[in-house]
């Protein structure tokens, strides 16, 4: 099951890899205006996929079409070698189908669009083909490198371009001393430590905020955190900068600019948590239960996801709902798991609509209820969800909190198969066969079931084959 977890999808040639990396770390780190933005990013950073493998099995590309999925816009990064690239083109082509055309941003690196002369074309033939659209995206080759991704930016979040861009000089303006040391400290001479003797004599927090801002942009243009950096990421979380503290603990998880450390992962979790960052109070939740630097306590869990989500964090309401549900580190209660469900559900989290229709049908802390069980099925596949889209079609079919309709069963079974549900791609293909809700032709929709590894669309071929075979020897 698929739910919007990312806010972009950063689909690129492997020759273009220090471009993708680049954007990826420069959209991670991205400072977040908190006012007067059209579209809140999904966390309290941009959440970015980036495909790290230029392999491409089956498990691979249905992987991908997974985390395509998953994505609310797909950025291309646009150069001759994408537009060449069949890959490229195939995340495009698959991201369309979901009826996202208008969350297609080109970032053009090189090359031309739509250009006479093939050696120069940037955008991959999927792009190509979207008529009647003007794509918004940005050309570095037309508007410099940063304000190139100042524009991408603005398209993410839905807010004005320039405004961006004034933000940028003003900063620039307030903290051009501090950039210049930032800048220092990225090339590896001592500032570091004039940074850090700066910030301890001084006691400034607003200081230290401002640094770790300036320093965050020169650090998203390597590819490899270096240990000063890690140090001066240090230095800022030590002067209580929140989100210094959440980038620090991750470091530490993962070894990104120092050694492994899951106990300082675990203790600068906490302390973010402790200072109110509901991202880190999931954080700590999960070192509890995965037992990364403390010990596995599942009352821990619970008491953790229950404050996020007490704090309007969408995924603390999500575990904490299923620490009641299965007795995970507090005594099971049934009708408080529905009452968190229920909250996920109405803030717009598909997962939690998927459990929420999962207890309306089963009488989970509420009395079953066919008609609610439709209902948040459905919002879950109007959301662009596939499995949603599945379950409703089934829904339909079978008459299940809704009268029975052919049509509308057809209808969703179809758009869940479009969006790269191989059990829906067998039930179009059955329902085309047995003329229920549409007079369309089977074969075409049992082949695509077939290739995603349905067994029945694959017996269905077989017996097709045998049929045609029978009927052509005649008597």
């Amino acid at each position: 099951m698929s739910e919007i977890v990312y806010d972009a999808f950063i689909s690129y040639s492997h020759r273009d890899l220090k471009w993708g990396r680049w954007l990826q770390r420069r959209l991670e780190n991205a400072p977040v205006p908190k006012e007067d933005i059209g579209q809140k990013p999904l966390g309290n950073k941009l959440r970015v996929f980036r495909d790290q493998t230029d392999l491409a099995g089956v498990e691979l590309q249905s992987a991908l079409h997974r985390e395509l999925s998953a994505s609310r816009y797909l950025i291309v990064i646009c150069s001759p070698s994408s537009a060449a690239s069949r890959w490229v083109n195939d995340e495009i082509s698959f991201f369309l189908s979901l009826g996202r055309s208008d969350h297609v941003i080109p970032f053009i690196v090189e090359g031309e669009p739509e250009s006479d002369h093939p050696d120069l074309e940037c955008y991959p033939p999927a792009l190509r083909s979207i008529d009647g659209q003007h794509l918004l995206g940005a050309n570095t080759q037309e508007i410099g490198k940063s304000k190139a991704f100042l524009k991408l930016l603005a398209i993410l979040l839905d807010i004005r371009f320039n405004r961006l861009v004034d933000r940028e000089k003003q900063r620039k303006r307030r903290n051009g001393w501090i950039i210049g040391l930032s800048a220092a400290v990225i090339l590896g001479v001592s500032s570091a430590l004039l940074l850090r003797n700066a910030i301890i004599t001084r006691q400034n927090k607003q200081l230290s905020f401002d640094i770790y801002g300036a320093a965050i942009v020169s650090f998203a243009r390597k590819d490899v955190l270096e240990p000063e950096e890690a140090e001066f990421l240090q230095v800022s979380a030590e002067a209580g900068n929140v989100d210094a503290m959440l980038l620090l603990a991750d470091c530490y998880q993962k070894g990104w600019g120092v050694e492994a450390d899951p106990e300082a992962c675990f203790s600068w979790y906490l302390k973010a948590a402790q200072s109110g960052n509901t991202q880190a109070m999931t954080g700590v939740a999960n070192c509890y239960m995965n037992g990364t630097g403390t010990a596995v306590d599942p009352a821990q869990v619970f008491a953790w996801n229950l404050r996020a989500a007490e704090a309007g964090d969408t995924s603390g309401m999500l575990n904490a709902a299923s620490c009641y549900e299965d007795g995970y580190g507090v005594e099971a209660d049934p009708e408080k798991a529905f009452y968190w469900y229920e909250k996920a559900a109405n803030a717009g989290y598909d997962l939690a609509m998927y459990q929420l229709a999962r207890c309306c049908r089963s009488g989970i802390g509420t009395a079953a209820d066919p008609t609610q069980a439709f209902y948040w099925m459905k919002k879950l596949g109007e959301s662009g969800n596939a499995e949603g889209m599945y379950n409703t079609g089934l829904m339909y079919q079978f008459g299940y909190g809704t009268p029975e309709d052919p049509r509308q069963a057809y209808l969703w079974y179809r758009k869940a198969a479009e969006a790269g549900d191989g059990d829906a791609m067998y039930m179009t293909g059955w329902c085309t066969e047995n003329r229920y809700g549409t007079e369309d032709a089977a074969l075409e929709w049992y082949q695509l079931a077939a290739e995603k590894g349905s067994v029945e669309a694959a017996d269905k071929l077989r017996e097709r084959a045998a049929g045609e075979d029978a009927g052509s020897a005649g008597p």
